[in-house]
């Protein structure tokens, strides 16, 4: 799953409500979107805003299969940081997973 592939199925899943957050100790700081600071909207619309040099791809630590997306787009000057996976379900069907959405910087 390249760029555009993974913008428009977190976008999707934002939307949908189909996604969910990892486990942290640290979320009310990395990650905003679990904690209700920032909604479903305000995530989509700043992962529409990212462009592919604000884009990348990694394998997620405690499981080098697993893609972990990253994008970090820059919004009236303040860039964000948002770290997200997919996990599969029932069928094809697969659920973003939250990593973290917050400022960068913090």
């Amino acid at each position: 799953m390249g760029f555009s592939e993974a913008k428009a199925a977190v976008v999707a899943a934002l939307h949908e409500g189909n996604f969910e957050h990892e486990a942290r100790e640290v979320r009310a700081e990395k990650n905003l979107l679990a904690v209700g600071d920032v909604d479903a909207s305000a995530v989509a619309a700043l992962v529409l805003k990212t462009r592919s040099e604000d884009y990348g791809e990694s394998p997620h630590h405690w499981d080098q299969s697993v893609v972990v997306h990253t994008f970090t787009p820059t919004v009236r000057e303040e860039r964000w940081y948002i770290k997200v996976y997919f996990v599969e379900t029932d069928g094809d069907d697969r659920k973003a997973m939250f990593i973290s959405v917050h400022r960068a910087g913090n």
